[in-house]
C-alpha cells in the first residue's frame, strides 16, 4: 500500500495514531432555482422556519457541550446563537428571496458567498477564519430546510477525523466526544475554532492539508503530527514503530511540563516572575490557566467585531468582558482594545484599502477616527470592571497627545456612568502598548501618565528595524537579540520600573527561552505569551539566577551583532547553569 506523506499546519502540538472517519460536507448550492412570485411568501416561510430548528438544534448543541466540556467551551454556541438572530441576517436572505424570486437554498448559498469574500479580502489569517462562522450558521439552516433529523454515530473506537473544513460548531461537538484522538483537515489556520479547541483539549491536529480528504477514505490509518505539521496516510509498520516512540517521547515531555505549570514561578535566587497569555477567545482561559498561567496579559478583542455582520453592541461587549472576568477572577486579564484598521479592517465598515496599512489608521488611530465604537467598547470594559481584576489595554500608541485624548475620553466614560449609577471599578488601571519606537523613545513621558505598559515585541522589532518579517526576502533580518533592538527594550524596561510602575512584555520575545532571559536580566518580570509555551519559559526562567541574567545582559549590551550576543548569553548563562535551557531542546 503506498505511504503517503502530507504537509501542513502543525496547530495543536502532538502524535496520533489511528482509523480515520471522514467527516460529511456541507455543499451549499450552485444551482439558482426560480419561483413564481405566488411562491415568495411559502419560501419565506419554510427559511423562518429553519431559523427556528436551528435556533432550537444550537440551544440543545449548548446544553451538550456545557454539559460535557463546561461554559466556556459552549461559548461558540452563544456566538452563533446572536449570528443567527441578527436581523441583517435574515433581512439579507429574505431580500434575495424576495426580490430575486428564488429558494432559500439559493438565498443562503448567495449570501454565505457574499460574506466569504468580505472576510477572505483581509490581510489578517485570524480574520479570515472568522468567515467560517457565518459560514456555520448558514449551514445549519441550509440543512434545517428540510426536515431530515441529522444522525452523529458516537465512533465504537479511537479514530483520527478527517475533513474538508471543519465548522465550529461541528469542532466543539466532535473534539467533546472523547473518541477522537486527532484532527487532519483540508482548510484551517493557527487561529481557526478547531485549532484554538484541539490546543485547550489537547487533541493533535494539522490543518491546512488541501486535499487529505480526498487523499482518505474511512478505515485508512493514519498519523498525525502536530508538532511538525505533518500526515502519514497508511504508514508501514516501520514508520509506525517511529511514530509511536516518537509519541511516547512526547507524553514523557508533557507530563514534565504538567509538573512545571504547578511550580512557583521563581529564579533559583527568590525573584518571582509571572507568566501570563495572550488569547482570542474567552475558551481558551482554562486551557492557559493549565500551563501556568497567572493572568490574561493579552485579551485580543478584534473577534468580538467578527462574529456577527453588523457591529456589536455595547451589550455583545459586555457579555464577553463579564465571561472574561469571572472565569479568570481572583487574575487579572488585560483587555486590549480594537487592534484593527488598515489591512485588519472590518467587514461592516467598508473601510477603504490603504497603500501601506501598516503604517495607516490602525488601533488607537483608528479608535480616535471612530469614537462611538472607542467609547461603546471603553463602557463595556468599565462595567465587566466590578470585580476589580480587569486592565484597559490601548494598542498602537505613537505620541503623548493620543494618551492624554485616550484619558479624557475614558474619564467622560466613567462620569457617564456615575451618573447613571452603574457600578465599576473605580481605579481600573489603564495601559498603552509600545509597539512604535516613537513610543519607546517617549516612555519616561508615557509611562507618567498611564498605570502600567505593554510591550509589543513583534512589531515594534518589525518597525524599529524597518524589516517586514512576512517577506521571504528580509526576513532574515528580523533579529530579536539585535543589539539596537535589545538597548531600546532594556531603557523602557529600566525607565518603567524606576518610576515603580508594571511593565510586561507580551509578543513572542516573551515565548522563547533564551529572549525571556534576556529580559529578565533587564528586571522584565511579566512575560504573556502563547499558554503553550507558558511551561517551557518557566522551566528556564526557574533554573537561572536573575542576578546571574543582569550581569550577562549587562555585558551583552555592549555586543555588536545579535549572533555575538546569543553567543555569549548562552555560554554565560549555560556556565552557571546548565539546567537553563534542558526543556527547549526537548523535541518530540
Amino acid at each position: 500500500m503506498e505511504v503517503i506523506r502530507l504537509r501542513g499546519i502543525g496547530v495543536s502540538p502532538g502524535i496520533a495514531m489511528g482509523e480515520v472517519t471522514l467527516s460529511e460536507r456541507v455543499v451549499f448550492t450552485s444551482r439558482r432555482e426560480a419561483i413564481s412570485q405566488d411562491q415568495v411568501d411559502d419560501e419565506l416561510r419554510r427559511l423562518h422556519r429553519a431559523f427556528e430548528r436551528t435556533r432550537s438544534e444550537l440551544k440543545e448543541l449548548k446544553d451538550h457541550i456545557q454539559e460535557r466540556m463546561g461554559e466556556q467551551q459552549a461559548f461558540i454556541f452563544d456566538a452563533h446563537l446572536m449570528i443567527l438572530d441578527d436581523p441583517m441576517l435574515i433581512s439579507n436572505l429574505e431580500k434575495v428571496i424576495t426580490e430575486e424570486k428564488v429558494k432559500a437554498e439559493w438565498a443562503i448559498s448567495k449570501v454565505n458567498t457574499h460574506f466569504a469574500g468580505i472576510f477572505e479580502s483581509l490581510a489578517d489569517e485570524y480574520f479570515q477564519q472568522r468567515k467560517t462562522d457565518i459560514s456555520d450558521v448558514l449551514a445549519r439552516v441550509y440543512r434545517n430546510l428540510e426536515r431530515k433529523k441529522e444522525k452523529r454515530e458516537d465512533p465504537d473506537k479511537p479514530v483520527i477525523l478527517v475533513a474538508h473544513e471543519l465548522l465550529p460548531s461541528e469542532a466543539a461537538l466532535y473534539l467533546s466526544k472523547k473518541k477522537v484522538m486527532g484532527v487532519a483537515l483540508d482548510m484551517g489556520g493557527k487561529t481557526s475554532h478547531t485549532a484554538i479547541l484541539a490546543r485547550s483539549l489537547g487533541i493533535p491536529a494539522v490543518v491546512g492539508l488541501h486535499d487529505v480528504s480526498l487523499k482518505v477514505k474511512n478505515g485508512d490509518f493514519l498519523i498525525v503530527d502536530g508538532t511538525d505539521g505533518e500526515v502519514i496516510i497508511n504508514p508501514p509498520p516501520a514508520i509506525r514503530r517511529e511514530f509511536q516512540s516518537k509519541r511516547e517521547r512526547y507524553e514523557t515531555y508533557q507530563k514534565e511540563l504538567k509538573k512545571i505549570a504547578r511550580l512557583k514561578p521563581e529564579t533559583l535566587d527568590g525573584v518571582r516572575f509571572t507568566p501570563l497569555a495572550n488569547i482570542e477567545l474567552p475558551e481558551e482561559v482554562t486551557a492557559a490557566f493549565s500551563y501556568g498561567a497567572e493572568g490574561i496579559g493579552l485579551f485580543r478583542s478584534e473577534f468580538i467585531y467578527l462574529q456577527r455582520p453588523v457591529l456589536p453592541s455595547e451589550e455583545d461587549h459586555l457579555a464577553i468582558y463579564l465571561k472574561m472576568a469571572r472565569s479568570t477572577y481572583p487574575k487579572p486579564v488585560y483587555i486590549r482594545t480594537i487592534d484593527i484598521g488598515g489591512e485588519k479592517s472590518l467587514p461592516q465598515l467598508n473601510i477603504e484599502k490603504e497603500p501601506n496599512p501598516a503604517l495607516g489608521l490602525r488601533a488607537i488611530r483608528f479608535s480616535l477616527k471612530n469614537r462611538e465604537l472607542f467609547r461603546t467598547q471603553i463602557r463595556a470594559i468599565l462595567k465587566a470592571s466590578v470585580r476589580k481584576n480587569v486592565r484597559l489595554l490601548v494598542p498602537m500608541i505613537t505620541e503623548i497627545e493620543e494618551v492624554v485624548e485616550l484619558k479624557r475620553i475614558f474619564q467622560e466614560v466613567k462620569d457617564e456612568l456615575r451618573a447613571s449609577k452603574v457600578s465599576f471599578d473605580e481605579s481600573l488601571p489603564i495601559g498603552v502598548m509600545i509597539e512604535v519606537p516613537a513610543a519607546a523613545a517617549l516612555v519616561e513621558s508615557i509611562i507618567q501618565e498611564v498605570d502600567f505598559v505593554s510591550i509589543g515585541t513583534n512589531d515594534l522589532i518589525q518597525y524599529y528595524l524597518a524589516v517586514d518579517r512576512g517577506n521571504e526576502s528580509v526576513s532574515y533580518l528580523f533579529k530579536p537579540h539585535h543589539p539596537a533592538v535589545l538597548r531600546l527594550l532594556d531603557y523602557v524596561i529600566k525607565t518603567v520600573n524606576k518610576y515603580g510602575k508594571e511593565v510586561t512584555v507580551c509578543g513572542e520575545m516573551a515565548a522563547d527561552p533564551l529572549s525571556a532571559i534576556i529580559l529578565l536580566g533587564m528586571g522584565l518580570r511579566n512575560f504573556s505569551m502563547n499558554p503553550i509555551f507558558i511551561p517551557k519559559v518557566k522551566k528556564a526562567l526557574r533554573a537561572v539566577e536573575a542576578r546571574t541574567a543582569e550581569e550577562a545582559v549587562a555585558q551583552a549590551l555592549k555586543l555588536k551583532t545579535a549572533t555575538e550576543v546569543e553567543e555569549f548569553m548562552i555560554e554565560s548563562i549555560l556556565r552557571k547553569h546548565p539546567q537553563a535551557f534542558l526543556m527547549s531542546q526537548i523535541t518530540t
